[in-house]
């Protein structure tokens, strides 16, 4: 496996989501591919 690395350093508004991100999943601020599914067939 050969993954890529990009080494131009992330700006602060993409670190700000980041971090939203990831107290949001922190918190179970998340969904479910189910339920995602669920509100896009109008359910």
């Amino acid at each position: 496996m050969n993954p890529v690395f990009d080494e131009e350093p992330l700006d602060e508004e993409t670190l700000r989501k980041i971090e939203r991100s990831l107290e949001d999943l922190r918190a179970g601020r998340v969904y479910t591919l189910e339920e995602v599914m669920g509100e896009l067939k109008g359910g």
